[in-house]
């Protein structure tokens, strides 16, 4: 039912501009177990909006699962289930889905503590229609917002994987050196004496060689074709071995020298083994480069160890840090502390794609003063 009463909300005592012109058509699940409540909501939001109704959280969750939902408005008190549980739930299974709060006079302190549950606002009842229609035009565009910044990351994290290319290719003609060098080697061989026995082996040796350049030429290939989510199996020790024999370039070109300490026996992990190694070359280069330029020592370290529910692979380094002053922005899509340098991409795809693998990563300080980030993938069960 609607009333005029004093707007009640996420920010008590705050004042109510006038309503704006709804720019945002959104997909709106009203939860309530009063039939009243649920259309008078209806009625107040169905020109602007998509409407769908549910009479208890079973319900809504199901609507949830069916249906693409930017809002919901529920009910705090309902039988069997609360609006609490819903919140929590929806927060859990659809985080980028708000969630506003419908609660009585009584109930205040319920309500209050679902805003730590992540709740965009509680409205009391009977609610003030501006007041609803404000806070549903607020989730719906901090929605929007939420959704556009994922967007922008998707478009950094291809964009790096772009850049991540260039530095595949050049590690995949660096390693195509050697085994043509042989072939050509052994070809020189044969057409000096080619009418003696030992020919046999030494074309099975270049037959090894011409296949090695092979499966060479078949994983860039398969990176070029690299479709997402296509996870198996990994050990995270080959995935940081892998990344360091691509990046051996570029770790020759700048001085730098490299330590492993992997650990033995770690867990398996479920991942996306180019993903994850874009994610890890993402860091060896961005280690490599914030040494550049200084004397010795520059060394890395690369190291894996397991952890109660996950499995780790860090990369640290000797060079100054990361400010203080950049520590909560350095993840951020576009920012970069190299100046012109920089395409601020490659720490935006890292957090992409650990968020991918349901995994995290961690900047911390290393051992020798200068930055670590550590990758968290969780454990196979």
């Amino acid at each position: 039912m609607l009333a005029a009463t004093p707007p009640l909300g996420l920010r008590m005592g705050d004042e109510m501009g006038p309503i704006s012109k709804q720019a945002i058509r959104g997909r709106i699940l009203i939860v309530d177990d009063e039939n009243g409540p649920r259309q008078a909501l209806r009625m107040l939001l169905k020109e602007e909006h998509d409407v769908h109704l549910a009479e208890d959280v079973a319900k809504a969750q199901d609507v949830l699962r069916s249906s693409p939902i930017d809002l919901v408005i529920t009910d705090l008190r309902m039988p069997r289930q609360s609006g609490v549980e819903l919140l929590r739930w929806t927060k859990t299974q659809y985080p980028e889905t708000e969630v506003i709060i419908l609660t009585g006079f009584g109930e205040l302190d319920s309500a209050m503590n679902a805003v730590e549950y992540g709740a965009l606002a509680y409205v009391v009842k009977p609610f003030d229609a501006k007041v609803m229609l404000r806070h549903v035009e607020e989730g719906l565009n901090k929605r929007q917002k939420e959704m556009e910044r994922r967007r922008m990351e998707e478009l950094a994290m291809e964009a790096n994987r772009f850049e991540t290319l260039g530095r595949f290719v050049s590690g995949m003609l660096h390693d195509l050196g050697t085994p043509l060098a042989v072939i050509t080697g052994q070809l020189e061989m044969i057409l000096k004496k080619a009418d003696i026995p030992p020919t046999r082996d030494r074309l099975e040796v270049m037959h090894s060689q011409i296949n090695l350049c092979t499966d060479i030429v078949r994983s860039a290939m398969n990176f070029l074709r690299h479709e997402t989510q296509r996870f198996s199996i990994l050990n995270i020790n080959d995935v940081a071995e892998a990344c360091i024999t691509v990046s051996t370039p570029l770790l020759q070109k700048m001085s730098v020298q490299v330590r492993r300490e992997f650990a033995q026996n770690i867990p398996i992990c479920e991942g996306d083994f180019v993903l994850m190694r874009q994610a890890v070359l993402n860091l060896i280069t961005n280690a490599c480069q914030a040494m550049d330029g200084q004397a010795s020592p520059r060394q890395i370290c690369v190291r894996t160890w397991r952890e109660p529910e996950h499995v780790c692979i860090a990369v640290a380094d000797t060079g100054p840090g990361i400010p203080d002053e950049n520590r909560t922005k350095i993840f951020d899509t576009f920012f970069s502390t190299k100046g012109e340098g920089g395409t601020g991409l490659g720490l935006a795809a890292v957090k992409n794609i650990m968020r991918r693998h349901d995994g995290e990563v961690v900047l911390s300080e290393s051992d020798w003063k200068g930055a670590e980030f550590v990758l968290k993938f969780p454990l196979v069960t």
